[in-house]
């Protein structure tokens, strides 16, 4: 099947030492990626809060 020809493809190409050097960037970006996605929905939750109230004002 052509699945598992491209699977065996990319065990060639592709190391434990690349997928290990991927998942530690990984790793590294999340304490900066989760910060600033939790600020993001704030602000954005921050200025609808304030869109209704003056909405309904």
């Amino acid at each position: 099947m052509f699945l598992t020809d491209a699977a065996t493809g990319l065990s060639g190409i592709v190391t434990t030492q690349m997928m290990s050097g991927v998942l530690d960037e990984i790793l590294g970006l999340l304490p900066v990626v989760i910060p600033v996605m939790i600020g993001f929905i704030g602000l954005r939750k921050g200025i609808s809060f304030l869109q209704s109230v003056l909405h309904s004002a």
